[in-house]
């Protein structure tokens, strides 16, 4: 036991705490393991809780759309929304799992940005991603920056209400729990979460900024601010100049400005998250990964209603467990996500 002598080196003459050391010490091969209380004796140092590595899960064999790894299903609304089982034993393992929620994940309808992308190319769109405009040279000038719904776009938001409401899923899908949605503040969401809400019985809505698409570069991706720019103002509020903000936009919403007092809401009036690096696969998933630290501290609803955008999507996928799958344009993406309890010596992810 070479780790064992070597911790009784250090422990000198104090013959007690090297019994007690001993006594705690796991060899693993050439590799030593120290209990909190042998670490404190040996160190002289108390012993630091390590966080959650995965503070949540997503259990498996409920949805067709886990398998996005053998690219089965490809992208679409698929029947049932992908689900494996009946969904009234989907909503009884929501009930039965502690801490668990029904996330229905949406993303928006086509975007004017979606529309240039797959009419001019990647690669002339790879030089017009991050200009606030882009002219076709034959007399239109086509908005990029927070792009807004199509034509298309608003007809397949109707298209998924008419399945959620006038077909009877919505309620079957959440056996009539209450239930909350949560908006991107991005105007192609917002406008979305409009089209595809009505008259579904949603008791309460959040805007909310974690919920955004991967950060910077992209113009599409920016967000205008909660208030009007000041007329009398130099220069952009953002990357590009806006006549209205959130507030007068989109007067069905409250916008509420958390900055560092935590909840659901905006970082603050302006966009300070987007800048022009692109956010990373890794860094966007912990993003996700707070926002599900902040919605289950701050939701009591079992149901959530997520109205995002495909990259979010497969983060908050992937920060569950899941395989990154991406959906089309009002793909609605079901997900059982619960929350891991913390063990002896760890701490939940702040």
């Amino acid at each position: 036991m070479t780790g064992g002598r070597g911790e009784v080196q250090r422990c000198g003459l104090q013959w007690a705490a090297c019994v007690l050391l001993l006594l705690s010490v796991t060899v693993q091969g050439a590799r030593t393991k120290l209990t909190p209380l042998t670490e404190l004796i040996a160190t002289g140092k108390e012993p630091t809780n390590k966080k959650i590595k995965h503070p949540f899960k997503s259990p498996t064999g409920f949805f067709i759309q886990e398998r996005a790894s053998k690219q089965l299903p490809g992208p679409g609304q698929h029947f049932q929304f992908g689900a494996l089982q009946q969904w009234e034993a989907i909503l009884e393992t929501v009930q039965s799992i502690p801490d668990a929620k029904l996330l229905l994940l949406v993303r928006h309808g086509q975007a004017l940005s979606n529309w240039l992308q797959d009419t001019l190319g990647p690669d002339i769109w790879f030089g017009v991603e991050d200009k606030c405009t882009y002219d076709d040279k034959n007399g239109t000038v086509y908005g990029v920056f927070d792009a807004e719904l199509t034509d298309l776009g608003q007809d397949q938001g109707r298209y998924l209400n008419t399945i959620l409401a006038g077909g009877g899923w919505f309620s079957r899908m959440t056996g009539n729990l209450s239930s909350r949605a949560i908006v991107s503040p991005l105007s192609r969401c917002l406008a979305t979460s409009m089209l595809v809400s009505e008259g579904l019985p949603i008791t309460s809505w959040s805007v909310e900024e974690g919920v955004r698409e991967t950060l910077g570069e992209d113009t599409c991706d920016a967000r205008r601010s909660v208030s009007d720019p000041d007329p009398a103002a130099t220069g952009s509020v953002g990357p590009c100049t806006f006549k209205q903000g959130l507030r007068t936009k989109f007067p069905q919403f409250e916008f509420p400005v958390v900055d560092k007092q935590g909840g659901l809401g905006l970082v603050s009036d302006q966009d300070t998250l987007w800048t022009k690096n692109r956010e990373t696969q890794k860094d966007q998933v912990k993003r996700a990964t707070r926002f599900l630290t902040d919605l289950w501290a701050n939701v009591q609803e079992k149901v959530v209603v997520v109205f995002t955008h495909s990259g979010f999507t497969r983060s908050v996928l992937l920060a569950a467990g899941r395989e990154p799958y991406k959906p089309q344009n009002t793909e609605l993406v079901p997900a059982i996500v619960f929350k891991v309890s913390a063990g002896p010596g760890e701490t939940d992810v702040a």
